[in-house]
Formats: structure tokens, sequence, C-alpha cells
């Protein structure tokens, strides 16, 4: 059995996978809006202890966005993290004024993009065949590609999508099922994927849709290709990403965690899953 865990963490994202081989993994953290006492949300790291509790095989970031790494550095202060996914970038924050977020994370980052073991750093494009165990868990590299990391590294710094372009785009199978978690991918990343491998490519039954819900980062053509069976949005309350714009695109159902919380699925070697939400929406 498989497990895939998408988190309610706010305008954030974190994705827990438990493999059927063992090797747990965290996609992207954020715990940069949790609250003492405040249970709307879900801490990442306590939900990582009631229920997984173990060393984790890979973490991977699918891009240098705050809000994909808030809690890195509490994250390395209880666990050990075996490999660390990245992309290639030179992003630098100078200001760190009236943000929710914790510059010992950046600092934790900008150390594992250095360490050789505990975490093993590693950045990993599309079309490599390495054997540091993902292939085995199913997991195939989508994005970002070459051709996107130039994208990226020639965008201007005020660019708001400079480092979207680089975004993990991954796919995950098992047993005849398949998930597709968007990072914060473009709509430039979607159409270079298309390019690359046909449209087939993207056929999905559960979709972590990216940049939390927004219009501007899918566009019809490559969604009539995805066409899933469950669109997933990270997304916090009062954050005006257009989360019907997934209402009016899918033929299924939208699940956003403001409405259903922490939102689990759990795979079967049958080729069968069920769905478990924490709360109804």
């Amino acid at each position: 059995m498989l497990k895939i865990h998408f988190l309610n963490v706010g305008k954030g994202n974190c994705t827990i996978i438990e493999f059927p081989s063992g090797q747990n993994t965290i996609v992207d953290i954020d715990n940069s809006r949790i609250e003492e006492n405040d249970r709307r949300l879900t801490d990442p790291i306590e939900y990582y202890k009631n229920n997984i509790d173990s060393s984790v095989f890979r973490f991977i970031l699918t891009h240098p966005d705050m809000d994909h790494m808030s809690g890195l550095n509490e994250l390395d202060s209880e666990y050990t993290i075996l490999n660390f996914w990245d992309t290639e970038n030179e992003k630098e924050i100078i200001d760190w004024d009236d943000t929710p977020y914790d510059k010992r994370d950046w600092d934790k980052y900008q150390e594992f993009r250095k360490s050789e073991t505990s975490p093993r750093y590693l950045r990993i494009l599309r079309g490599e065949k390495r054997d540091c165990c993902y292939l085995i868990d199913g997991i195939t590299i989508l994005s970002p590609s070459t051709e996107m990391i130039k994208q990226s590294k020639d965008a201007d710094e005020d660019d708001s999508d400079k480092y979207n372009h680089l975004s993990y785009v991954l796919m995950i199978e098992y047993s005849g099922l398949k998930i597709l978690l968007g990072g914060d991918a473009t709509t430039e990343v979607w159409d270079d994927i298309v390019k690359e491998y046909g449209g087939d490519i993207l056929d999905a039954h559960i979709f972590l849709a990216p940049h939390h819900g927004s219009p501007h980062n899918v566009n019809k053509d490559a969604f009539s290709h995805i066409d899933p069976q469950y669109v997933i949005v990270s997304v916090a309350e009062g954050v005006d990403y257009d989360y019907d714009y997934y209402k009016e695109l899918a033929s299924s159902d939208v699940l956003s965690t403001k409405y259903y919380g922490t939102i689990r699925f759990e795979l079967g070697s049958n080729g069968k899953y069920t769905k478990y939400l924490e709360k109804n929406g």
C-alpha cells in the first residue's frame, strides 16, 4: 500500500508519501503560519511524529520559495534526512522584515546545499536515471529540464515566475494508479513537458494543483491531458487564488485543504484507492 498525505498548512505546501519500500518522502514543508494552540492548520512536524515517526529517506524541495521550506530546520533537528533534492538556482533573500518566515530555515537550506551525507544533496533533472532509489518507488521526474533551468536563470529577478519555472513536477505510479505533483510549475513548464513527451504522459488519477490553485499556472490544454479524478488544492482561508478555475475545468472532485483540512489517499496493490478527509467542506 502507498499512502499520500496532503497537509493543511495554509498558503504553502507539504506532501508526505509513505512508499511500500519504506522510503518515506516529504515534498516541501511549511509551518510558517502555525500558531500556538491554533488547530485550524496542521503542523507538519507534529503530523509526521504522530503518523510516521521515522527517518526521512528523501526530502524534495520543489523550488526555493519559503512557503515550501519553512520548518526545514526543525525537521532536521527531529529526524535524520538521508537525501535532499533541490533545483539549480542562485536565489538570495536579503530582507526578512515583515515576513512570517524564519531565517534559520533558509540557513539550513544553504547548509544542505553543501552536504554530502545525511543528507546527500542531489540535483536530478528530467531524464536522469541514477541509482538513488527513486526509480523503485515509481517516481518519474517530468521537470525541471535543462531548458526550464535556463529560462529561470534568464528571467529578471522581479519576475514572479523566475523560480517557479524550475519547480519539480513529479509523477508517482503505483499499481496502475498515477499521482501528479505540480509544485509551483508555470504554464511554460507544462508546455515544455508536452513538447518533450506528448500529452499522454500527464494523465493522472490525483493531481496536486500547482501554485496553490492559481489559474495562471495550468492552461486548459495541459489540464485536458491530466484529466484527473481528483484535484487537490493546497491553499489557505482568505487567499483568493482561483479555486473555482479548477471546478470549471475538472469533471470530478476538487478538494481544497482550506475546506477539507488534511487530505489522505491510500492506494492498494489491487489498483484501487480510498480517500480520507479531515473534515467536511
